[in-house]
């Protein structure tokens, strides 16, 4: 519901906006305001002129903690009761290098590749013996599941439907390329996945060809910018494997200030809704833990962010950009069992010319 809410808001925000622009700038680019305090989280946020480039490097943390049902925690025994192993920590490292170039003053293209850093710890329930298909074992045992490796790779087309000194419309469309590996298996050694695939949150890729629509407006008036933004993921089609990711809204809203010359702040509230893996592997054995059950994947997520950015104007750094941003949870209700979002962090580097 509260995703239709922040959606709502944004809609009628843009209306009002769109209907009392004026032509008369309040920046002096033809791209957007020369001081841009965009969030360090936030992908796309306005169309470039025509020949201009930007490249940018981002890197985003997210941690994840102990599981929740739906939105209530639950204890390793609870969910003992259903799955043989309890993960009471997760973490996702991503890098992501960013290339932009404006074809002409109201079209730009735009790639993205990101490399993935996933690990994931698991507990057995101490003192017991439990039984899997050929074998059994003690359950005083401790591991660690890591993945590393390239991800999927995105295309977009960003187009400016409104396109003044302040205020932009622009309208997205994409595609992501399955370019990162669903074939990461657990070591030898591994007493899940010894030899065989890894669950689906420890894969680098989707193995899908997806459609990435999108729609973002942003104005700046002054110091104050304001920017609303709604994005999709839509799955076209069954990996290889036999399943694909649910599909995914998301839908984002922030304001920012430029405190000093380059220096600026701004809060942003974001949320997400995901549906359910459709399909199977069949290597995966479903009650390992939570991670393996298809079922436990999805559901809604919105988190509070804040952050911080500079833009240098003068020497070597001119046109050079920082933003950190960081964030934590405030609703979370998700689909089966699965580890809450504890925080995440986010920095970024951009350079245009």
């Amino acid at each position: 519901m509260f995703l239709k809410q922040l959606c709502l808001v944004f809609f009628l925000c843009l209306t009002q906006w769109v209907i009392s622009q004026e032509d008369t700038a309040s920046c002096d680019l033809s791209c957007h305001c020369i001081r841009n305090v965009t969030p360090a989280g936030v992908m796309i946020s306005h169309v470039h002129p025509k020949n201009e480039w930007m490249v940018s490097y981002r890197y985003m943390q997210m941690g994840m903690g102990t599981p929740i049902q739906g939105s209530t925690s639950i204890s390793g025994l609870d969910v003992y009761n259903t799955y043989l192993a309890y993960s009471p920590s997760m973490r996702m490292d991503m890098h992501m290098v960013m290339g932009m170039v404006g074809i002409s003053d109201r079209l730009t293209a735009m790639v993205m590749v990101n490399y993935l850093s996933n690990s994931m710890s698991m507990n057995m329930l101490s003192g017991h013996m439990h039984t899997m298909p050929g074998m059994s074992m003690s359950t005083d045992t401790h591991m660690e599941m890591n993945t590393n490796g390239l991800g999927d790779t995105k295309l977009h087309a960003l187009y400016g439907i409104i396109k003044t000194n302040a205020t932009q419309l622009v309208l997205s469309v994409g595609t992501s390329l399955p370019t990162g590996s669903m074939q990461q298996k657990g070591l030898s050694d591994d007493m899940f996945y010894a030899g065989s695939r890894l669950p689906y949150m420890m894969q680098l890729g989707s193995g899908t060809w997806d459609a990435l629509p999108g729609i973002t407006f942003v104005t700046q008036k002054s110091k104050w910018a304001f920017s609303g933004q709604i994005q999709g993921i839509v799955r076209l089609n069954k990996n290889k494997i036999g399943y694909h990711f649910g599909n995914e809204v998301s839908a984002t809203t922030w304001l920012g200030y430029n405190w000093w010359k380059g220096f600026g702040s701004s809060v942003r509230l974001e949320g997400t809704w995901a549906g359910k893996i459709e399909g199977l592997d069949n290597t995966i054995y479903t009650y390992n833990e939570i991670a393996a059950n298809t079922n436990n994947y999805g559901g809604t997520r919105l988190q509070g962010l804040v952050g911080l950015s500079y833009q240098f104007e003068e020497g070597f750094v001119t046109d050079h950009r920082l933003a950190v941003e960081y964030g934590l949870p405030i609703y979370q209700q998700l689909n089966g069992i699965q580890n809450k979002s504890n925080q995440t962090w986010m920095a970024s580097w951009s350079y245009s010319f």
